[in-house]
């Protein structure tokens, strides 16, 4: 049996995904310290201004030695409601946003505190709406080196290259500002969904680690 470990993530890269349905067993880091920087608070979309970043603010209680599982959302920001708009901006004329848009919403608006509650039940939510039936589990404690389990905690990160970027090249799909920006890979798993909708599982099952 193969197993992977992935840091928890705000609606996770392509590569993501490609990597749940790449090992057996999955494992999402429960106990690490905050990570700043990492998709843990940050998305990436096709915007009308070609790739564009989703942050959300949090809190670190301890600083730099707050466990991921207990970071706070900073809602004093109403970031949420900025996000939903940049998305709504970026694929209101996507084939498939409208098809999905109340399911994520649901879950995107419900009033979470903590950003490991947010972004589990958005992955699981992700996870249903992509027909991916792979489970995921959260770890039970932190291990530097973890046995026998393939370590993406640190390598699926926004400033290192893509695991899967000569697939992605090679195995383009429809992009809503293509025309005017290019392809832009590795993008939240939403540009995928919002774009091939039913068919995006079957795009990531095609992608191979």
């Amino acid at each position: 049996m193969s197993a992977v470990i992935l840091s928890t993530a705000y609606f996770p890269p392509i590569s993501y995904f490609v990597a749940i349905l790449s090992y057996d067993t999955v494992f999402i880091e429960a106990y690490e310290n905050y990570q700043k920087q990492s998709y843990r608070n940050r998305a990436y979309i096709a915007g009308p201004n070609k790739k564009q970043s989703l942050n959300i603010p949090v809190i670190r209680l301890n600083g730099n030695h707050t466990t991921i599982k207990d970071i706070k959302l900073d809602n004093s920001s109403h970031w949420k409601q900025q996000h939903w708009h940049s998305i709504k901006t970026a694929y209101n004329s996507s084939p498939f946003l409208m098809y999905y848009e109340d399911e994520i919403k649901a879950v995107f608006y419900k009033d979470h505190e903590y950003l490991w509650e947010l972004n589990w039940e958005l992955i699981l939510l992700l996870l249903e709406l992509l027909q991916i039936d792979n489970k995921v589990s959260e770890t039970s404690l932190f291990e530097i080196n973890p046995d026998d389990i393939t370590d993406y905690r640190f390598v699926i990160h926004p400033k290192k290259e893509t695991i899967i970027k000569d697939q992605l090249i090679n195995n383009t799909y429809y992009q809503v500002f293509e025309e005017k920006h290019g392809f832009i890979e590795d993008l939240s798993v939403l540009d995928l969904l919002f774009n091939l909708g039913p068919d995006a599982g079957g795009y990531l099952r095609s992608i191979k680690l």
